[in-house]
Parts: structure tokens; C-alpha cells; sequence
């Protein structure tokens, strides 16, 4: 796991520990985290039309360090 992961890991458990969010509950969650902007996601190709179209229509790189483990 990398730190920036440890780290959210770490800091949600502070806040289910001081009951200020709850497993499962998407409107605490809303409330503590809905202010922060929100960078939306590349929509993929499904894995059909990915390899139909060949190598060369492979999906963009992960722009997030700590799904690769090949990342520094």
C-alpha cells in the first residue's frame, strides 16, 4: 500500500473511531468530503472492443502512482 493510501486508511479509521463517519452511510460521507473538487475518470473501452481494436487501442495510463506498482 502506498503512504497517500495508508495515510486516507489511517484517517478514516480516526473518523469512524470519534463516530464522525459511518461505514456505509453516503450521506456522512457527503458531508465530510463533498467540498473537495472531483477530477472525473477516463471511461475505458470494454474489454471486447479493446481487443478487437488491437494493441495499439490500449487503455490510457493509470494517472494514479499508487495502483502501479512499476511507480516510484
Amino acid at each position: 500500500m502506498c503512504l497517500a493510501c495508508e495515510q486516507d486508511a489511517i484517517w478514516l479509521a480516526y473518523l469512524e473511531s470519534r463516530g464522525l463517519l459511518q461505514p456505509d452511510d453516503p450521506a456522512a460521507v457527503e458531508a465530510l468530503f463533498g467540498a473537495f473538487p472531483v477530477n472525473p475518470l477516463p471511461v475505458q473501452q470494454p474489454a471486447a472492443e479493446r481487443t478487437a481494436n488491437g494493441p495499439a487501442a490500449a487503455a490510457p495510463k493509470n494517472p494514479f502512482s499508487c495502483d502501479d506498482p512499476t511507480e516510484q
